[in-house]
């Protein structure tokens, strides 16, 4: 196949797919030219999630009559004049491809008047070619109208996803600029509703509680510092507080939303090891001198570079360090015990914990083996397991034999620890059931079945009103029907509000437990996909018994029944250990017999 240049046209909708790939790009693109002509006011107008239309108003100060043809053009800006000027850039735009690569793939329109002119400029524009021009007078400003974006791209509009997905995606967008401009005003409509409105706030914490209504719960530290090379303000929370915020970080580097790895690595060193796979909560504006800074990295113009990231790893990670020191100390309910005698010591109980786990770092990981047959019918009243050790009911009785009398016939099969653990006699030894973890998974594999069987849910008596965020009600519209055949069916109530009036079977949910819900739907990329077994799994954890409740005899029992009849009884959903098995080995050997 032999080379040939590209048609000019075929060249223009290639870039423009480059810089445009959604309705979010073209609201992010138009917000940033709304910025840079100074606006205090920025509306936003959506008609199918932007799919079919866009409309940005600002009151900046607009465009003058002899420029709005060479806007649209591409590479055409009032940004730079030499190449040397690219180092120095300050502003959101400065590539000038922004307007002329959303003309390109859509029908734009561009309504505008300088501040201080009499009249200002009506220009209609098709796939990238000037149709119309007249005067007009209006106030100071911008209105950008794009209509049936990539019409002439089918291909590239096939890939629109839904219309609550693709306005997510635009509230996201809003939100971040938001953030860093808390002295403009922001708002986002549609042809029946409000869906975001921000008013002016005279500092940018405000602003930010404004926007994550989840912050004025908990206690934000701030953090600041300032050098030559580089500025940060920004807040963090102190981990034991942050689990239901940690997808919701936000970095900023001289007002432009960026994804920085580097900055992302500093921010986790600065608070260390944190359980589990938890994500700290963050929100960082960072600034430098432009010349430090690289903003040309993509058209998107979402990444940048620092110049010296060595310096900003640890300049971050330092400061975050410092910001909870003295912020996260825990207060240990320590309770003075006897000690007791190994050889010739007295050991208390912390120092006897330490030592036992110094001396014998295998324990961990030998006593959470699987449970075989054997031990698991060893529990009383646990009946119908498969288990993989291929024991045989004869084999129980004759391993159950081994056990003191009186322990098997015992009125007391089941003891709670602390409210959040049930321990249990098996013929082996013991196992100690994670409560929580344990109703989680028998509630998950409830609901993968019920979306083949369409098993009855559970009515509410009184509907639970729940208050959302616009980006996480939008996510409830796109996932409405796949958590209605989970169990949960809730309709919209009011902006941002949603009704629920039923749930899944076995199940316990207040107000507060489907709003933390709805925040995990709408940080999980995979439930927004409609990924059922993902949303099986966050329904469940929050449907569980929670730690801390006190169970019957009867409960524990239930709960062990039903857990050992599942599928997969030895891990949630989410892959922690529901049980945990201690041998009689085990524990001769903790305690010196053997």
């Amino acid at each position: 196949m032999s080379i040939r240049v590209l048609p000019p046209e075929t060249a223009a909708k290639i870039a423009a797919g480059e810089v445009i790939q959604r309705p979010s790009s073209v609201v992010k693109e138009l917000i940033e030219n709304s910025l840079d002509a100074g606006a205090t006011r920025i509306e936003v107008y959506l008609e199918e999630g932007g799919k079919s239309l866009i409309r940005v108003a600002d009151n900046g100060e607009g465009i003058a009559p002899h420029e709005v043809e060479l806007a649209v053009k591409r590479f055409a800006t009032s940004k730079l004049e030499t190449a040397e000027d690219l180092v120095r850039i300050s502003s959101f735009g400065f590539r000038g491809e922004a307007l002329g690569s959303i003309a390109e793939v859509s029908e734009l329109s561009i309504e505008t008047q300088k501040q201080g002119s009499e009249s200002g400029i009506l220009m209609r524009v098709h796939a990238g070619k000037m149709v119309s021009r007249e005067e007009v007078v209006r106030m100071p400003g911008t209105t950008v109208t794009v209509s049936r974006l990539f019409f002439n791209l089918p291909a590239r509009r096939a890939f629109l996803k839904s219309e609550p997905y693709e306005r997510r995606l635009v509230l996201e967008v809003v939100r971040n600029y938001a953030i860093c401009f808390n002295d403009v005003y922001f708002d986002v409509k549609g042809p029946k509703q409000t869906y975001a409105c921000y008013q002016p706030q005279d500092d940018w914490i405000t602003r930010l509680k404004e926007i994550l209504p989840d912050l004025k719960n908990v206690e934000l530290i701030p953090i600041g510092a300032s050098h030559s090379q580089l500025s940060v303000k920004g807040v963090i929370v102190r981990p034991d507080q942050a689990r239901e915020l940690s997808r919701m970080q936000r970095t900023f580097f001289n007002s432009r939303p960026v994804l920085y790895r580097a900055i992302f690595r500093a921010v986790l060193e600065g608070f260390g090891p944190q359980p589990g796979s938890q994500i700290p909560f963050f929100v960082l504006m960072l600034s430098s001198p432009p010349e430090l800074l690289d903003a040309n990295i993509h058209p998107a113009k979402t990444e940048v570079r620092y110049r010296d990231e060595r310096f900003l790893f640890d300049y971050i990670s330092q400061l975050v360090r410092k910001g909870l020191h003295g912020q996260t100390v825990a207060n240990l309910d320590i309770v003075e015990r006897p000690g007791f005698r190994r050889g010739s010591e007295w050991i208390s109980e912390m120092d006897a914990k330490q030592l036992s786990m110094d001396t014998n770092p295998s324990l961990q990981t030998r006593i959470e083996g699987t449970l075989d047959e054997t031990d698991v019918t060893g529990v009383k009243g646990v009946t119908g397991v498969t288990g993989t050790g291929g024991a045989t009911s004869g084999e129980y009785r004759e391993s159950a034999d081994e056990h003191p009398k009186a322990f098997r016939e015992s009125q007391t099969s089941f003891w709670q620890l602390q409210n959040s653990y049930i321990l249990a006699q098996i013929a082996s030894g013991l196992v100690i059931v994670d409560q929580h973890a344990a109703h989680e998974r028998i509630l998950y594999e409830q609901m993968l079945e019920r979306l083949s069987s369409n098993s009855a849910k559970q009515p509410l008596l009184f509907p639970l009103i729940v208050e959302l965020t616009p980006e996480e009600f939008a996510t409830f519209e796109e996932i409405e029907s796949e958590l209605s055949e989970l169990g949960l069916d809730a309709e919209p109530f009011g902006p941002n509000q949603v009704m629920v009036e039923t749930l899944p079977a076995d199940s316990r949910m207040s107000a507060s437990d489907l709003r933390e819900l709805f925040r995990e739907f709408n940080a999980t990329s995979e439930v927004k996909l409609g990924n059922r077994d993902r949303m099986a799994a966050l329904i469940s954890c929050k449907a569980a018994v929670k730690a801390g409740r006190a169970l019957s005899q009867a409960e524990m029992e239930s709960l062990i029944n039903r857990l050992f009849s599942c599928k997969n009884p030895y891990f949630c959903p989410h892959g922690r250990p529901t049980v945990i098995k201690f041998t009689m080995d085990d524990l001769d050997k903790r305690f010196g017999r053997i």
